[in-house]
Formats: structure tokens, C-alpha cells, sequence
């Protein structure tokens, strides 16, 4: 059986923008959940994705909507695959990656294995994705869904969902908290660059942290 529903609704401008300025590890260090798996992997080391999630779930060998996903999915989204456990059989390859780039697509989330990444490299399209495999999917007409929540990397994905990821990993915002985790990010990121200064000027790391406040006294030893 297959499903294709319509992409959601577009988020405003101004998110995009707000997200394009915050990074997955900052995010990382107070979001308790929303992050992804670590084992994913950059297909370029400067990867950075920001954009709308473009579900599809690819539950066997048969990738005929992972072709078609490239169309429906517009420019400036994210395509989010679920392979639904498959390691072996690669749904994303150059053909895959050359149609998503000249679509303006932002990127792909590959929670399975991609080929041709010598290809994707030479094209210059940022893929995150799990392992590689030379075994294909295949083109069957049989079964598959786009635009439902997919479960990738851990987490539930759904339709229309922010994706902001880079070489650190892959973090996913549903539309409507976005606002406050760009704000608090933003915060996050400022006061970095303030503890950076400070510890050039000789300050001590735990000092800044917070982390000397949390030793007790009695966790030092004396020499003997």
C-alpha cells in the first residue's frame, strides 16, 4: 500500500532565519530530548542543514516513493527517510542526491545506508545517514508513505517538523517551540563567547561552569 500526503503548512520566514543562527550543540546542552542518535555521519565535513521535514518511510526494498519524494518535497526542505531497520539496501545514491540538489532541496536524513558517496561529495549535497552499502533498494510499486511521522535516528519525526543539523549531529524541533529554542539557544551561544574571553584571561573552567560550587570540600584529598 502507498500514501502521499501533502507537505505542511510552510513556517515563517523569520524561524528559518532564527535557526540558521543557533547550532545542534548548543541546542544539545539543554533539550532533554529531540536529538538524534550519534552514529550519524556528514557526507561532507562543513555539512549544515536547516529546513522543514519532508517525511517518507521506506518499509522493505521498494524506494518508488523515495524517488518520488524529490518532487513533492519544495525547496529549502529537509528529506527525512525512515528505512524502518534496513542497513543493507541503500536508498539514496548519486541519481537520488542529483535530483534533490537541482530542486533546491536543503538536504537528507538517512536513517539507513546511502552508495555513491563520492558522488554525493562531488555534488556538494549535505546527506546524514547511517552507514554505506553497494546493495540498492529497487524500484517495485509496491508499498511506502510520505508526509506521516517517521520514527529516524530515535525519534519521532513528523511532517513539517524544523531539522537543523551539522557534522555534531541532528536535532528536530516540532514548529511550534521553535521560537523559544532559538531564544534560549541564542543565550546559550552569547554567554559561550563570553566564557571563552574569561577563561582566556585565566579563568578557571570549573570557576565559570558552576562546577567548583558542586564539589564538596570533602571529595579533596590530601597527599600523604
Amino acid at each position: 500500500m502507498m500514501l502521499i500526503n501533502p507537505n505542511a503548512d510552510p513556517i515563517e520566514r523569520s524561524l528559518m532565519k532564527g535557526l540558521g543562527e543557533i547550532e545542534p550543540a548548543t541546542v544539545g546542552h539543554f533539550l532533554p530530548s529531540g536529538c538524534m542518535k550519534t552514529e550519524f555521519r556528514a557526507s561532507l565535513d562543513e555539512a549544515r542543514i536547516i529546513g522543514q521535514a519532508v517525511t517518507v518511510r521506506i518499509p522493505s526494498i521498494d524506494s518508488t516513493l523515495c524517488h518520488k519524494v524529490v518532487e513533492i518535497a519544495r525547496p529549502g526542505d529537509v528529506i527525512v527517510v525512515d528505512r524502518c531497520g534496513d542497513m543493507t539496501h541503500a536508498c539514496w545514491g548519486a541519481a537520488m542526491t542529483l535530483a534533490a540538489s537541482l530542486r533546491g532541496i536543503a538536504g537528507a536524513v538517512v536513517d539507513g545506508s546511502v552508495t555513491d558517496i563520492l558522488d554525493i561529495r562531488r555534488i556538494g549535497f549535505p546527506v546524514f545517514f547511517r552507514r554505506l552499502s553497494p546493495l540498492t533498494t529497487r524500484i517495485l510499486g509496491l508499498e511506502g508513505e510520505i508526509n506521516v511521522p517517521v520514527q529516524c535516528g530515535g525519534i519521532i519525526v513528523n511532517p513539517g517538523d524544523l531539522v537543523i543539523a551539522d557534522i555534531n549531529g541532528v536535532c528536530v524541533l516540532p514548529p511550534g517551540s521553535a521560537q523559544a529554542v532559538i531564544e534560549h539557544a541564542l543565550h546559550e551561544q552569547e554567554k559561550e563567547k563570553t566564557q571563552f574571553s574569561r577563561m582566556k584571561e585565566g579563568v578557571s573552567l570549573a570557576s565559570l561552569s558552576g562546577a567548583d560550587g558542586k564539589i564538596p570540600p570533602e571529595a579533596f584529598r590530601e597527599h600523604v
